[in-house]
């Protein structure tokens, strides 16, 4: 019988530890002699230490690859154990892939949860607003080449030469200063995409006042506009085309007559599973706008809006695409890697989206008072609305962070070698 040389020992992180973490680090930010990328990575080795009731250095030797990995160019675990081995007295690669590969993926999304608990924290210590965002929830599929027959494998669109990736479903603040990540969910091949997406919902709403979620046209049918208005959440998606909303389409082209630089908006109540009985129907707001040519169809659950207040919502939409630059930044931070492994593929994930959210972190304190959150002075009383209008006012200025993503990864770097 083979004798365990390491064996993780989880304890998690209390709300005392997490308040002792706030405390700690809301005072070593404040010092005007501090390094705030230093601090930062301090603040999550200082987490996963906790997270685990096991000896130190031996954490470090194993998360230290793991985090690097983040911050190298085109890095991975075993390009950074190679290189940094006989300096950190790191252990080998095959090793590191072995004790991470213990790790359930339970033991990712606890310590991302408990990051972004202390992260909020400090935040707020530091001028941080939080009454009202608008959320975007979204599904991305990382490029997989190997066997398509893996559990954590799904087909995709063709991206990168390939037709299957594995999932995730995402959730992130979609406002300039404040893009953080707000959770992640892997979804495999036997995953419930659904109930996966409502309890999203449901813990996000937990973390943070979402006023509104801009969701893909993959959610724009039956089922999450049922699951939204059980959970009472205001919502904004393109609807799935069909034969019904070609045929509106037509009539939209052949009715509207517009100048140039005009739009023509059309509003109506829609019924998904109207040819069945009453108790299968669920009944939305359907947006058609016409503009530029184009024809968009957008539903939504909120009802009695102006016809301008409809038209903002569909303006606003375009700002959902956050999460894409969001998802860009990620490839940014994200390492490379051939593991197999659906546990040690989603722990690389939650660790790429806390490395993008403590560089966007720095940026927020290293801003000025006034570009910290640019939109929150014009969102008045935190209406919908005047959250919805805050979105598309012109800032008379383009906002950009204080220190780019690339500058970050070699602070960073620097600091952790």
């Amino acid at each position: 019988m083979g004798i365990v040389v390491f064996q993780f020992r989880v304890r998690g992180v209390s709300k005392e530890e997490c308040k002792g973490l706030y405390k700690k680090f809301s005072r070593a930010f404040r010092k005007e002699s501090s390094d705030p990328v230093g601090v930062a990575c301090e603040l999550f080795l200082e987490i996963i230490f906790l997270y685990f009731d096991n000896d130190r250095e031996k954490l470090y030797k194993l998360f230290f690859p793991l985090v690097m990995a983040n911050l190298i160019e085109r890095g991975s675990i075993h390009s950074v154990i190679e290189e940094f081995r006989k300096s950190k007295g790191l252990f080998s690669w095959s090793y590191t892939y072995r004790i991470l590969n213990m790790l359930s993926e339970d033991d990712s999304l606890e310590i991302s949860r408990a990051y972004r608990k202390v992260m909020f924290k400090i935040l707020k210590k530091f001028g941080f607003k939080s009454k009202g965002f608008c959320v975007a929830v979204d599904i991305t599929a990382r490029p997989f080449y190997g066997s398509k027959d893996l559990l954590m494998v799904k087909g995709c669109k063709r991206k990168a030469g390939t037709n299957y990736g594995i999932h995730y479903l995402t959730a992130s603040i979609i406002e300039e200063g404040v893009r953080f990540n707000l959770l992640c969910f892997p979804i495999s091949s036997l995953s419930s995409v659904s109930i996966e997406f409502s309890n999203l919902v449901k813990e996000v709403r937990s973390m943070i006042p979402v006023k509104l979620l801009f969701l893909d046209r993959g959610f724009g049918n039956k089922e999450y506009s049922k699951i939204l208005k059980l959970l009472k959440h205001k919502f904004l998606m393109p609807i799935t085309r069909n034969n019904k909303l070609k045929e509106l389409k037509l009539n939209v082209k052949e009715q509207l007559i517009l100048e140039k630089d005009e739009y023509g908006l059309v509003i109506m109540g829609y019924v998904f599973s109207e040819d069945r009985a009453k108790e299968y129907h669920v009944e939305v707001k359907l947006i058609i706008l016409y503009e530029d040519g184009e024809t968009f169809f957008f539903i939504t659950n909120m009802y009695d809006l102006s016809m301008e207040e409809y038209y903002h919502l569909t303006e606003v939409y375009r700002y959902r695409f956050g999460i894409e630059t969001g998802y860009r930044m990620d490839n940014v931070f994200s390492p490379f890697t051939c593991s197999v492994t659906a546990t040690l593929r989603y722990l690389l994930m939650q660790v790429s989206l806390i490395v993008q959210d403590l560089w966007t972190m720095v940026n927020f304190l290293l801003h000025k008072k006034e570009r910290k959150q640019p939109r929150e002075k014009y969102k008045n009383n935190y209406s919908i609305i005047d959250v919805v209008k805050a979105r598309i006012k012109d800032l008379g200025f383009t906002w950009r962070p204080v220190i780019t993503a690339v500058q970050f990864k070699r602070q960073a770097e620097k600091t952790l070698t």
